[in-house]
């Protein structure tokens, strides 16, 4: 008698239910392109997102003097010269004693740092006389001024005694000339506590060097004496 083969039935069920190697890789090929689809329409959704634009920043406007200053005889005010990196929109801050300057991202300046300056300067001279922007007789006083810093500076160690964390760091140079010969000069190094340690912060204490710093030209303007309207009168009559 002829024994026939036995067959497992609950191995061949088993065997049925699990797909095969090649039904394996055709889900998971399946899995795979819907997972880089999902990936796809992520990245595309990102690209049509715009980035915010940029905080716009500025150094106010002029404020009448406190104490009037005699009338001034006028002046020619050039450009206001300054560093590449100050010829820029980039909001500038740094931690002390290091060499590296960083940019704020998300703020930037409403114009580059010497022409703000340069702007309020003229603005803040306007009030003892007329200013100019050029020698239209070739022999009036030239005001030639140079901004060296206008930075936000951080110092942690400042911050630990009980100091301010932050500064508006400004620098500046003025030269007066007549002629192409130098009647005078004056150099500021100011440092004004900033009220936040942020952007806004930083610029509201270089606001207050401006404004310190067109006072102090002002006022150093309003001694020299080719500039005095009574020294001009007088030489003018002779």
């Amino acid at each position: 008698m002829t024994t026939s083969p036995s067959v497992s039935l609950i191995d061949d069920c088993a065997f049925q239910r699990q797909p095969s190697l090649f039904g394996r890789l055709r889900a998971g090929s399946r899995w795979l392109v819907l997972g880089l689809a999902t990936v796809l329409l992520a990245g595309c959704a990102g690209l049509n997102q715009v980035p915010p634009a940029p905080q716009v920043l500025d150094v106010g406007l002029v404020e009448l003097p406190r104490q009037p200053l005699p009338p001034r005889a006028p002046l020619v005010v050039m450009p206001v010269e300054a560093a590449p990196l100050l010829r820029s929109n980039s909001v500038i801050w740094r931690e002390t004693g290091t060499l590296e300057p960083n940019a704020y991202a998300s703020f930037q300046w409403a114009s580059p740092p010497a022409a703000l300056f340069g702007q309020r300067l003229r603005d803040r001279l306007s009030v003892e006389g007329p200013v100019l922007n050029t020698n239209t007789t070739g022999s009036m006083p030239e005001l030639q001024v140079s901004l060296e810093r206008f930075e936000q500076v951080f110092d942690p160690q400042a911050a630990s005694t009980g100091g301010a964390s932050s500064v508006g760091d400004f620098a500046m140079r003025a030269v007066l000339t007549r002629n192409g010969d130098v009647i005078d000069q004056l150099r500021l190094a100011l440092r004004v506590p900033a009220s936040s340690d942020d952007a806004t912060g930083g610029a509201r204490a270089l606001r207050g060097a401006v404004d310190a710093a067109t006072e102090n030209i002002a006022q150093w303007l309003s001694q020299q004496p080719d500039l005095q309207l009574a020294t001009q009168q007088a030489s003018s009559g002779r």
